[in-house]
């Protein structure tokens, strides 16, 4: 069982703007990274989907709830909070304007979620699956996984894209629902996720539907 010597928290800006594409993981990992270069120099961070009205011309309008959200250690905070809070990041012609944080501790819930994991050379739904069951067990978590699905019953797939010097490509991934953890176990795989490309909004995991507490 792995453990933790500094708890995680997430970091959480209001997002002010327009449109972004819905497919938006590695467009504003990039645009953070420039404004704040430890975003990409740290590997112990993630950073969550942002949530908005999703649009048929394939943006995301964001709304007054929308959220840039960090998941981190608390002793990256400083760093963190210094290099973003009251900022501004462009993406294309677009201007995004960060707010002062708020730090959101890590809760236990014993059904967590991640809409998008990634693990790569795993791209068909029950390779990808046994491949995600390895993960749990590397990190020492005991639950229930599966796959999430469309109302169709289909393994609900999403993509993420890149783009580098090489030119432009696309990872698949699948979203992925753990159920019947403990309390130490949650929040395990809240402070690890699963996969890769945390940074861009995969494998980061949130309390699910399933929870009762949510419910009530």
């Amino acid at each position: 069982m792995l453990t933790e010597d500094c708890p995680y928290i997430d970091l959480a800006f209001s997002l002010r703007g327009e449109t972004l594409p819905l497919d938006n993981g590695y467009i504003v990992y990039s645009a953070l990274s420039r404004i704040c270069p430890a975003v990409h120099q740290l590997d112990n961070i993630s950073i969550h989907p942002i949530a908005g009205i999703a649009e048929p011309s394939k943006q995301l309008r964001l709304t007054s709830r929308s959220q840039l959200q960090i998941r981190l250690p608390v002793d990256l905070i400083p760093l963190l909070y210094e290099s973003l809070a009251g900022q501004t990041f462009s993406i294309g012609h677009n201007q995004f304007y960060l707010d002062i944080p708020q730090h959101n501790p890590l809760y236990f819930f014993p059904n967590l979620y991640s809409r998008l994991v990634i693990i790569r050379r795993f791209q068909e739904p029950q390779s990808f699956l046994e491949a995600a069951k390895r993960q749990l067990e590397r990190l020492g978590i005991k639950g229930t996984i599966a796959l999430t699905t469309r109302a169709n019953g289909q393994p609900q797939c999403r993509q993420l894209t890149i783009t580098n010097k090489t030119g432009r490509f696309a990872l698949r991934g699948f979203g992925l629902l753990v159920t019947d953890l403990s309390a130490q176990d949650s929040i395990t795989l809240q402070q690890h996720g699963i996969g890769g490309k945390h940074k861009m909004m995969c494998g980061v995991f949130v309390p699910s539907r399933h929870n009762k507490r949510e419910e009530e």
